[in-house]
């Protein structure tokens, strides 16, 4: 009964994904850069296989260019990838189904009612389908592999979560900042295990990185291959690449200054990264003591959806908000993550918030809804107003936190 009622959710959301391809723009009307290495790559693979894509020298990691590879296999010829390059949206759409899916299966095992409707309010929101639908970018697919990862990890499934996110680093570097709080999680669990299950656990996750690898390590390209994961970062040192974040609060044109640029013997990208490190450890720290087994007596916290995924939260928003060199996409995460966590809570005013200050910082980004690439005159596009939402935001959740913290904590009773 219960396998006949997932198939027809599953039947539900194939439904939607096949309206979403028919009605996902059929161009690339932003990123034409982006769109360019598409066609490139693709094309190349298609000629050449995808054991020599990184003689190009491309800084994208290997993942990808499998993507790049079925869709090559699919269009068939030089002249079908050229006019057809956009319909990697619906390979990345897919994948996003899939974590709306999953969204799904968390909800119905939490015994929560109308778990196959709660996902709608994620997945029908424009700041959802902006990143992918309009502007051509593929960031929800390492996003999915992150939450899929993260869930498998709270739900005691180690392998299953290593698997994955094997696969989301394996397709966008951005992916690491979800390291810290999985590895935390995981180590809860399998510190109860002997050496013998650590390594059964492990060994799917070594076999799945060897075989992504093997192509590229069995023409000679591997240290090629491993270079990509770095190549891109530092590849355009501007202070913002387009977030709107703390950067255009202190700079009226953060676009145009280099972050190696700074004060106090400081470079901006150093302030930078020592707020997202700094901020993000904060946040980190309690989960990691209890994982370790650090002050028991008094720390009571749990390893569950709601807390794990309000870490995860703050963790993009310190990463987004802080760090330079920051595109407007990179904020993409949050949709997925904030939107889980306010169905969980039924608390969906931090998530209106977040949704309207994603949207706004790629339309006033890319301005593809206004069609022209005119600055906006209205104030709800002016980097530093969407700024402003952001802070609001990260203040808001951040007090979620603190409470989170002050409840979590056993007080010690004083002796009579």
């Amino acid at each position: 009964m219960k396998f006949s009622k997932d198939i027809k959710i599953f039947a539900f959301y194939t439904f939607i994904f096949i309206i979403g391809c028919i009605l996902m723009p059929k161009t690339y009307v932003w990123g034409y850069n982006d769109r360019n290495c598409w066609v490139s790559w693709c094309n190349y693979i298609h000629h050449f296989g995808i054991q020599n894509i990184y003689k190009l020298k491309v800084d994208y990691p290997p993942l990808i260019h499998y993507f790049l590879w079925l869709l090559a296999k699919i269009l068939g010829s030089s002249e079908n990838i050229f006019m057809n390059i956009y319909k990697l949206k619906y390979m990345v759409l897919l994948i996003e189904i899939i974590s709306i899916f999953f969204l799904y299966k968390i909800l119905e095992l939490k015994k929560i009612k109308y778990a196959h409707l709660l996902p709608l309010f994620i997945l029908f929101n424009i700041a959802f389908w902006y990143d992918n639908a309009l502007f051509g970018q593929v960031d929800g697919v390492y996003t999915a592999f992150a939450f899929i990862s993260l869930s498998f990890a709270i739900l005691k499934k180690p392998s299953l979560s290593l698997v994955f996110f094997v696969f989301c680093v394996n397709f966008k570097l951005q992916g690491i900042i979800f390291l810290p709080i999985i590895a935390i999680v995981l180590f809860n669990e399998i510190k109860r295990y002997n050496i013998s299950k650590i390594a059964l656990t492990v060994l799917p996750t070594i076999i799945l990185q060897f075989l992504i690898m093997f192509p590229f390590i069995f023409v000679g390209d591997f240290k090629l291959a491993l270079n990509s994961f770095s190549e891109s970062m530092g590849r355009y040192p501007m202070v913002s690449m387009g977030a709107y974040n703390i950067w255009s609060l202190i700079f009226d044109s953060p676009q145009v200054m280099n972050d190696n640029m700074g004060i106090f013997h400081f470079s901006y990208n150093s302030f930078g990264l020592i707020a997202f490190f700094g901020l993000s450890g904060l946040v980190l720290l309690p989960f990691a003591f209890k994982s370790l087994g650090f002050f028991d007596k008094t720390l009571k916290l749990e390893f569950n959806f709601e807390n794990m995924l309000l870490v995860c939260v703050l963790i993009i928003l310190f990463f987004t908000y802080f760090n330079t060199q920051m595109h407007a996409r990179y904020s993409h995460p949050i949709i997925l993550f904030a939107g889980t966590l306010a169905i969980l809570r039924k608390d969906y005013i931090r998530f209106l918030l977040v949704s309207l200050a994603v949207f706004l910082n790629m339309e006033g980004a890319s301005k593809i809804l206004k069609g022209n690439i005119a600055d906006f005159k209205t104030i709800w596009f002016q980097p530093w107003f969407v700024s402003l939402v952001f802070l609001v935001i990260i203040v808001l959740y951040f007090y979620d936190f603190v409470v989170l913290m002050v409840k979590s904590t056993k007080k010690l009773r004083s002796p009579n």
